[in-house]
């Protein structure tokens, strides 16, 4: 099965003036993220899959300041930068899932059990942009297309198809753990994440389905040199809606959601500050799938 996600976000900040910075002025702006996702999963059997994913990007500050500070200014992930190695490159996954339990094709429950890891690219920060066992503190940015560091995946997902509305409802829950600190002295947070998705039946009007879906992620904190990062601990709620059609080229789905900071604080930001963030995302998902068979693969169908 071949995939395509497009993942958009926008997110509009503000937050006072920085204590000691001399600066005296709030600071506000906002950062757009554009990630394309291709996919390729392979039945390797009639209980395993594996599936590879690429995450293509770029995130891009807009500084509505009439200043340009050492903290902002307009930029994107894909140039380099004092503390940055710029680029398109994100993360690498490599996910192994196994089918527990399969109801068959009509109505009944399907539970998937899978682990893997992910891989960082070169594109990333290189040094801690909060300063936090340093005084002076110099130009940096923020963000980057992916934090470099390799981390491990543990997931199990449930789906149940019936007959009542809705008739497609299922959940995954997932833990993403980083192995080790980076070679800049960055250990990323632990994640852990819960998803849940309902649609309903084919809706003529549209000649789609409408749905409903709902995450909570909640990140622990991340370290610089071993010192605790500001900002890194955060529980996420969001929320959205879509739709789903089944077009000649394969599956397509639209989701529109908007995510609600429940505990902590957008992870951009210097400090323990007042602030306001606004965010929406909007993705889009195509699913096809490929009617081509590995031959050295059959052997391993019942495994």
């Amino acid at each position: 099965m071949f995939g395509l996600d497009n993942n958009n976000q926008y997110v509009d900040w503000w937050h006072e003036a920085l204590p000691g910075s001399g600066e005296g002025f709030d600071h506000e702006g906002t950062l757009t993220s554009i990630i394309i996702k291709p996919s390729i999963t392979i039945g390797l059997s009639n209980y395993w899959n594996l599936t590879l994913t690429q995450n293509i990007g770029i995130r891009i500050m807009t500084w509505d300041g009439d200043m340009v500070t050492i903290h902002h200014r307009d930029e994107g992930s894909h140039t380099d930068f004092s503390n940055a190695l710029g680029g398109l490159l994100g993360d690498s996954r490599i996910m192994a899932r196994y089918l527990v339990y399969n109801d068959g094709q009509g109505p009944g429950k399907r539970l998937f059990l899978g682990t893997g890891l992910i891989v960082p690219s070169r594109n990333t920060l290189t040094n801690d942009p909060f300063f936090l066992n340093e005084e002076a503190k110099t130009k940096h940015r923020h963000f980057s297309i992916t934090d470099g560091v390799y981390k491990a995946v543990l997931e199990m997902q449930l789906f149940k198809k019936q007959m009542t509305a809705p008739v497609f409802i299922g959940g995954t829950v997932s833990a993403v753990l980083p192995l080790i600190e980076n070679e800049y002295g960055f250990q990323a947070s632990k994640s852990y994440d819960l998803s849940i998705v309902a649609f309903t039946k084919l809706i003529p009007a549209i000649k789609g389905s409408a749905g409903a879906n709902l995450a909570v992620v909640h990140t622990t904190e991340a370290e610089w040199n071993g010192i605790k990062a500001p900002n890194s601990r955060a529980t996420v709620i969001t929320t959205g809606f879509g739709f789903l059609w089944n077009l000649g080229v394969g599956g397509f789905a639209l989701n529109i959601m908007k995510p609600f900071f429940v505990e902590g604080a957008f992870s951009g930001i210097e400090g323990e500050l007042e602030q306001k963030v606004g965010a929406w995302q909007i993705s889009l998902s195509l699913r096809r799938i490929l009617s081509y068979n590995i031959p050295w693969l059959d052997p391993l169908k019942d495994i």
